[in-house]
């Protein structure tokens, strides 16, 4: 009969075939070191390197690792999903595979789990990948996630320990637009957040483009806030009360000095252009909301799998 998994390690990858040997390599040296029973189940998202044959290799030689691999690129969030839908550990650890996340706190997160919070999550007090800029420009978009949906974001990603019973809420959400950081907010439960300084990147490079660095923030503000829709009724109403005003000021003017109509064309104009603008970003935000809705009524899944190695485990929600 196999042995209960006591910790379930759960890593996204895409085309990361430089640094997998020094990521196996850090993950055998601490996940030995627990005496616990353990499984490392791999998310490749579509690679089109050599990750897939090298996760192959591995596989094969330890029933440990186990793979799970995509039919096209879903995306890191879903990657994030499978692997939890799979995980049959009472703990599960997820983590990004480019050694960002140190595996060397895998330990003391562990510990804090056991001392009873039931979410650990790694808190980024520096981030040597980043510039300054971009730095600041993280934090203070956590800092402003924070204040328009009430609930507490500080600057992490998504290297998180979480215990069973948070698995199981997770699994059973129904949502497939997803975004972790904000749903293990929103989840609730003991959390306990740990330090730690991200170094500078060694091995590969960012999967984070700026377009998909926008889309991953546009994301996170649509799926846990109204806020952009209600700044687009307050912008409306600004330039309403602003537009009456300015009418008042022309009907004035109009009498004071009836001749200087034509010479406020060009105010006029900048008005119009103006107007035109604010309503553009309001149908734009609204299409978002609807793009967001129109997703999940499709009931589509949140991936498809091409194929597995060494899972023989059922992908139920009530593990």
């Amino acid at each position: 009969m196999e042995k209960s998994v006591y910790l379930s390690v759960v890593l996204p990858i895409f085309n990361e075939e430089s640094v997998l040997p020094k990521l196996i390599e850090e993950l055998y040296l601490v996940c030995n070191s627990l005496n616990k029973n353990y499984e490392i189940i791999f998310v490749d998202d579509n690679s089109n390197d050599k990750t897939p044959e090298i996760l192959g290799q591995l596989a094969s030689k330890d029933p440990r690792i186990k793979i799970i691999r995509f039919s096209r690129n879903f995306g890191h969030q879903a990657a994030l999903s499978a692997g939890m839908d799979v995980a049959g550990g009472e703990m599960v650890l997820t983590m990004d595979s480019d050694l960002q996340h140190p595996p060397r706190l895998i330990s003391e997160f562990i510990k804090y789990a056991e001392e009873g919070a039931d979410i650990v999550i790694g808190e980024r007090s520096s981030n040597k990948q980043n510039s300054l800029i971009r730095d600041a420009l993280g934090r203070l978009f956590y800092k402003f996630l924070s204040s328009v949906t009430g609930l507490e974001f500080k600057n992490v990603s998504d290297f998180t320990l979480y215990k069973r019973p948070v698995v199981r809420v997770f699994k059973r959400l129904p949502e497939k637009e997803r975004f972790f950081r904000g749903l293990v907010q929103w989840v609730g439960f003991k959390k306990k957040y740990v330090p730690y300084v991200v170094e500078a990147r060694k091995y590969g490079q960012s999967k984070y483009s700026v377009k998909r660095l926008f889309g991953f923030i546009l994301n996170g503000v649509t799926s846990f806030s109204a806020f952009p829709l209600r700044l687009a009724f307050w912008l409306g109403l600004l330039m309403f009360v602003s537009s009456m005003g300015y009418g008042v000021y022309i009907v004035i003017d109009r009498f004071i000095n009836p001749g200087s109509l034509i010479e406020g064309l060009s105010a006029l104009i900048i008005l119009v252009l103006t107007l035109g603008s604010i309503q553009l970003m309001v149908i734009g935000i609204m299409g978002e909301y609807l793009y967001k809705m129109f997703n999940e009524i499709k009931g589509r899944p949140m991936y498809i799998i091409a194929e597995t190695k060494n899972l023989e485990r059922p992908m139920t929600n009530d593990q």
